[in-house]
C-alpha cells in the first residue's frame, strides 16, 4: 500500500495538508464520489460515503491513498485551492464522513469539523431531522440493516465479553444500538482518550454499517467511528 505523508504547514489555517501530490488534468466526474482521469484510472474519495458527484473542476491535484479496489478505485484525497476538496463537500452537507486509516487523525478531525458544522446548520443531507438516526429508535435501526448511517444516542451501559466491548445504547432486546469494539483495537480507543467503561452516560455520535443479528450493532475498529457529542451533567452514571 502506498503512504502519504501529511504536514500541517502546507497551508495556513488547515489541520493537515499532503506534501506529495500529483497534478491531474482532464478530471471529471465518474460515479458517486468518484474521479475520472484520462489516461483511465478512477479515484475514489475515500472518506466520504454518500451518493455526491465530484466537483471535478475544483480538483487540482490528487494524493493516492492506497491500492485499487476490486472496483480498480484508487482511494484518493482530491486537492483544490484552499486543501481537500471533501472537507467543503462536507461543509455544504453533500455527503457524509466515514471511518479510514488512510488519512491522519488530524486531516480527519479537520473533515469532520466541516461536517459537523453541516450539522448545526442542517445543510444538504442532514436537513431533516431523520439524517441522523436515533441510536434508540428499533424501527429505524430495523430499516437501515446493511445500510452506512449516522446514530447519536446516550450510552446506557458498556460490558465486556469474550474479548468484545459492547457499549449499549438502550435496555437488553430493546432494538437499541450497540457499539461492539474488539480488545485487539482497544488500544487505540484509549489513546485517542475513548476509555469505554468511562463513557456510560455520555451523549454520542456514531457512524458505520448497522447490521442486524439479535439486535443491531456498529462494528467499530477505529476510534474515529465514535465522537463524544455531549458528556453528562453528573459525570459517568
Amino acid at each position: 500500500m502506498l503512504a502519504v505523508a501529511l504536514s500541517c504547514a502546507s497551508w495556513p489555517g488547515l489541520a493537515c495538508a499532503p506534501e506529495r501530490a500529483e497534478p491531474v488534468a482532464g478530471l471529471r466526474a465518474d460515479t458517486p464520489l468518484t474521479l475520472a482521469a484520462p489516461d483511465g484510472r478512477r479515484f475514489r474519495l475515500v472518506t466520504l460515503a454518500g451518493e455526491v458527484a465530484v466537483p471535478a473542476a475544483a480538483v487540482s491535484r490528487i494524493a493516492i491513498l492506497g491500492a485499487p479496489d476490486r472496483h480498480e478505485r484508487i482511494p484518493a484525497l482530491a486537492l483544490g485551492a484552499s486543501g481537500p476538496v471533501e472537507a467543503d463537500i462536507l461543509r455544504e452537507g453533500l455527503a457524509r464522513l466515514t471511518p479510514t486509516r488512510l488519512v491522519p487523525r488530524d486531516c480527519w478531525r479537520l473533515m469532520e469539523a466541516a461536517e459537523t458544522e453541516a450539522v448545526a446548520a442542517r445543510r444538504g443531507i442532514w436537513a431533516t431531522q431523520h439524517a441522523i438516526v436515533d441510536a434508540g429508535d428499533a424501527e429505524a435501526l430495523k430499516a437501515a440493516d446493511g445500510r452506512f448511517i449516522v446514530a447519536t444516542g446516550r450510552v446506557r451501559s458498556v460490558r465486556t465479553v469474550n474479548r468484545i466491548t459492547y457499549v449499549n445504547f438502550g435496555p437488553p432486546r430493546a432494538g437499541a444500538l450497540t457499539v461492539t469494539v474488539h480488545e485487539r483495537d482497544m488500544p487505540v480507543f484509549r489513546e485517542f482518550g475513548l476509555e469505554p467503561a468511562a463513557i456510560r452516560g455520555h451523549m454520542l455520535r456514531v457512524r458505520g454499517v448497522v447490521t442486524i443479528r439479535r439486535s443491531p450493532f456498529i462494528a467499530a475498529a477505529m476510534p474515529e467511528a465514535v465522537t463524544i457529542a455531549e458528556a453528562p451533567a453528573r459525570g459517568a452514571r
